[in-house]
């Protein structure tokens, strides 16, 4: 591994445990902001194809590659699940 992959997958863990905690003690002090709520709203454009809107602005695309029927316009389903424990 070059100096350059190493340091993209630097983790630094007194950084994040110090946000943590930063969280942990304003959520002490008033219990309702710990609470969130997370929506999306999906629509099927065509076969596999679909959008997700999420507040915030963002529209996301779905699709399955042409071999499971998609038309391979944007990332499977499985491969955001993937990538989102990486995030």
């Amino acid at each position: 591994m070059d100096k350059e992959e190493e340091s993209c997958c630097t983790i630094d863990y007194q950084h994040h445990k110090e946000i943590f905690e930063q969280r942990r003690q304003a959520f002490l002090k008033d219990p309702e902001k710990a609470v969130t709520t997370h929506q999306a709203k999906i629509r099927l454009i065509k076969d596999h194809y679909k959008e997700a809107q999420v507040p915030g602005g963002y529209t996301i695309a779905c699709d399955e590659p042409a071999e499971r029927g998609g038309s391979g316009k944007g990332p499977a389903p499985l491969q955001y699940l993937v990538a989102s424990v990486g995030l």
